[in-house]
C-alpha cells in the first residue's frame, strides 16, 4: 500500500512540477545569480560615494547647511548600500530584483 502512494506521488510530481516551474529555464537562472552577484559587488564597492553624492543634494537644497545633514544621511546610506551589498553576494544563489536604485541616481518626479 505503501509503495502504491509513493508510486502515485512521484508520477503526479512528474506531471505538476514542470508547469509551475515552465516559466523559468537554467538560462534565465544563471542570469539571475549572475546579475544578482554582480550587483552585490557594485553596491559594496560603491557604497562610499553615497556621502558625497547624498552631501551634493543637501547642499543644493539647503546650502552651506546641508553639508553637516549630507554627511550624516550620506553615512546611513553607505552603511545600508554596503549591507544590501554583502546580503546579496552571499545569498547570490537566490536570484531577486532590484532593491535600491544605484548610487548617485536621483529620483525623477513622474509626469502627469
Amino acid at each position: 500500500m505503501k509503495f502504491k502512494i509513493t508510486s502515485f506521488l512521484l508520477v503526479l510530481s512528474w506531471l505538476i512540477v514542470p508547469f509551475v516551474f515552465a516559466d523559468e529555464t537554467a538560462g534565465d537562472y544563471f542570469y539571475g545569480i549572475g546579475t544578482k552577484f554582480g550587483r552585490g559587488l557594485e553596491n559594496t564597492v560603491t557604497s562610499l560615494a553615497e556621502i558625497p553624492c547624498t552631501m551634493r543634494v543637501d547642499i543644493k537644497d539647503q546650502g552651506g547647511g546641508g553639508f553637516f545633514t549630507g554627511f550624516g544621511k550620506g553615512t546611513v546610506f553607505m552603511l545600508r548600500r554596503m549591507l544590501i551589498g554583502v546580503t546579496e553576494v552571499g545569498t547570490f544563489f537566490i536570484p531577486m530584483e532590484r532593491t535600491i536604485p544605484r548610487v548617485c541616481q536621483e529620483t525623477k518626479p513622474a509626469v502627469s
